[in-house]
């Protein structure tokens, strides 16, 4: 055999030794495999029972469900169903297109002071009414009265991991409560009497974390996004605070609990939006990692706290978990630029809940209002406690500021 062949066949028995053992090529010329993608939203948590199973699967049912006049309706609302205000990237998520008006009023009323206009249709105006599917009905959907001197538009916040949310415990949330910093950060908690339970609890549910359970924080919309009444919250909403014409009131509590309980387990039950697997490329790889050691050193995380942990909790899947949410869960001044003059509790008119950031790049707006279409222009908004950061964000370089955004899109 001559020489040239005995090499070939020497390589060919090589490489087909290496292929033999998975070989697939030379590393620097071939792209590896892609990752897995994270799991779709919308899934309930992992590890549950099959008994808690069908009840994530009986409040998904709930939650998807068209309200008519039938099943309690209000004669005035805001939507027929849940889905229609949470369902950015999935059932459960955030506000697309539709946004809700809370108002108030300081100043010559009730001898100045503070007032949410409950007898002029407040705090919540609900724009719609059942006159939309009876021209019999006489009652329109409420308008912002002219004495409101503050006006807030709202969009709905996403659900995705609210059980992890509720089971951490107070304690955890106020042991960052009121610390000293060098940015002057100092969050609040907002706290409240639970009308279930009657204890003070700390609230993390809503815009201004108003509410400290998913039991209450589903009672509440179901009454004013809907008008369906309920035992946590049975009086019926006035339109535009005027008494309900006879025949269109209704005739007891809508609800006789059943439907919150079965939205609160679809909430509770429902997985977090997990996090996207670091990119293939090495170097959008480094901009992630660079980018998510940059939110750290501007002092993001300051309110941002990117884990925190729940408690023992009879839901196994709830219990003893780490919850990458981003967020303390405290009140924090925001400034003039993001102050709606609305006060809900202990919190004040410029004060909101740090947005938990876990889902953000299933999100199509941004800020209590969506003014923001993009992470960026939230930052830019950012203001009060988030100045410094923000100030610090905007002295990177563009290729600092590109990472950091990268590493938001990974959440």
């Amino acid at each position: 055999m001559r020489k040239t062949h005995l090499f070939l066949a020497v390589m060919a028995m090589a490489a087909a030794g290496l292929l033999a053992k998975g070989w697939r090529g030379d590393a620097k010329g071939q792209r590896p495999p892609d990752p897995p993608p994270p799991p779709p939203l919308g899934q309930p948590l992992s590890g549950l029972t099959s008994a808690q199973l069908a009840d994530f699967k009986n409040g998904s049912t709930h939650f998807n469900n068209v309200e008519t006049r039938a099943d309690g309706l209000g004669v005035v609302f805001n939507g027929v169903s849940c889905v229609e205000c949470h369902k950015s990237g999935a059932v459960g998520g955030a506000g697309v297109d539709l946004t809700v008006s809370r108002v108030s009023r300081i100043g010559g009323l009730r001898n100045g002071a503070y007032t949410d206009l409950a007898d002029l249709g407040g705090p919540v105006i609900q724009a719609r009414s059942l006159r939309e599917f009876d021209k019999s009905c006489p009652v329109t959907g409420e308008i912002v009265p002219p004495q409101a001197n503050f006006v807030s538009h709202r969009i709905s916040t996403p659900l995705f991991g609210a059980g992890l949310i509720e089971a951490i415990p107070d304690k955890a949330i106020l042991a960052r409560a009121d610390k000293r910093d060098p940015d002057g950060v100092q969050g609040t908690a907002n706290r409240l009497v639970n009308p279930e339970t009657g204890l003070l609890e700390v609230g993390r549910f809503g815009w201004k974390a108003q509410h400290s359970t998913l039991h209450l924080f589903a009672g509440d919309a179901y009454l004013n996004e809907m008008g369906v009444s309920n035992p946590s919250f049975p009086v019926e909403n006035l339109p535009q605070g005027r008494t309900i014409p006879a025949g269109w009131a209704a005739l007891a509590i809508e609800d006789d609990g059943g439907d919150v309980e079965a939205l609160a387990d679809f909430m509770r039950l429902l997985a977090p939006a997990q996090r996207r697997p670091p990119p293939v490329d090495r170097m959008q790889r480094n901009d992630c990692d660079n980018g998510e050691r940059l939110f750290d050193a501007i002092r993001c995380t300051a309110c941002h706290v990117p884990v925190m942990q729940t408690g023992p909790n009879a839901v196994a899947a709830l219990s003893n978990k780490p919850v990458p949410l981003f967020s303390d869960l405290l009140l924090h001044r925001m400034g003039p630029s993001l102050a709606d003059g609305i006060r809900q509790r202990l919190a004040k008119g410029d004060q909101f809940r740090t947005a938990p950031l876990w889902g953000l790049s299933a999100r199509k707006f941004f800020l209590h209002d969506g003014r923001a279409t993009t992470a960026e222009e939230a930052i830019q908004y950012h203001d009060g406690e988030a100045a410094a950061s923000r100030k610090r964000y905007m002295k990177l370089s563009p290729a600092d500021r590109r990472a950091l955004q990268a590493f938001l899109g990974q959440l």
